[in-house]
């Protein structure tokens, strides 16, 4: 299928590296950036429709994901069986998802993404006064992460944000993880999935394709510059900027959607 470039699509080289970096900067620093910041950049500084920015925005993802998994992996913060479990029917489900809301308004979703994500910062914020019972019990650790893998495939799929928002939290509350790993775990885990999702893009004609190129240098070196910063933070500063961040971005979703509905 092909499908004619917005005219923001063959912008000049410095707005698409300067879209990279805030990716890839948002990727390291808080296992955010993809479609999080950089669906709006994308429309806004890119004059692409919304259906060409989320397709490549997942693309920007692959190589944010990409490097960050790298620098994290270094430093121990990753770790391959909870990356596997929840990777595997990501990577399933994302280009499903992403065909199917060819059809759909993504935006029947960001009211509850927006719910969704506020709770889960607030959580991550007072994570250590929780109970306990927040955790999962060990006999269902595998089939949580399953879940939290198609809820990756889903989001990345429909919204085409690549699970930062989603799957850190889900580490953080369900499993535990301190959030330098939770994060870690997040950006490797969702790299399967951006891969997926943008080969379903790209069959689909949603990839700004002259964008990539610059995008990818910028994503590359705001993601190495954003991870290094994030593993020198201490852990509980961290997780509190990350979820401060989930906070303003969930209300960001749920009053856009308001006043778009209006």
């Amino acid at each position: 299928m092909n499908k004619s470039m917005p005219h923001g699509c063959t912008g000049p080289w410095c707005t698409g590296l300067g879209i990279g970096v805030v990716a890839g900067v948002g990727g390291g620093l808080m296992s955010l950036g993809g479609g999080t910041l950089v669906i709006p950049l994308l429309m806004s500084w890119a004059g692409l429709t919304p259906l060409h920015a989320r397709g490549t925005a997942i693309l920007v993802s692959v190589f944010s994901a990409a490097t960050g998994t790298l620098i994290y992996a270094s430093r121990g913060q990753v770790d391959l069986e909870i990356v596997l479990w929840v990777a595997i029917p990501a990577f399933i489900i994302t280009p499903l998802a992403a065909a199917w809301s060819e059809r759909l308004n993504p935006d029947t979703f960001k009211r509850e993404f927006g719910a969704v994500i506020t709770l889960g910062g607030l959580l991550v914020i007072v994570h250590d006064y929780l109970p306990t019972a927040f955790t999962i019990p060990p006999n269902d650790y595998h089939a949580y992460l399953l879940g939290v893998g198609v809820i990756e495939g889903l989001v990345a799929g429909v919204i085409g944000i690549s699970g930062g928002p989603i799957l850190a939290p889900l580490f953080v509350l369900g499993l535990g993880l301190p959030q330098q790993l939770a994060q870690g775990c997040s950006l490797a885990a969702r790299l399967p999935a951006t891969l997926s999702g943008s080969w379903e893009n790209w069959r689909l004609g949603n990839i700004c394709k002259p964008m990539i190129i610059p995008l990818a240098i910028g994503a590359l070196a705001g993601a190495a510059a954003g991870s290094h910063l994030a593993l020198g933070l201490p852990e509980a500063h961290l997780r509190s900027l990350f979820g401060v961040f989930l906070i303003l971005l969930g209300l960001h979703y749920l009053i856009r959607h308001r006043h778009g509905s209006r």
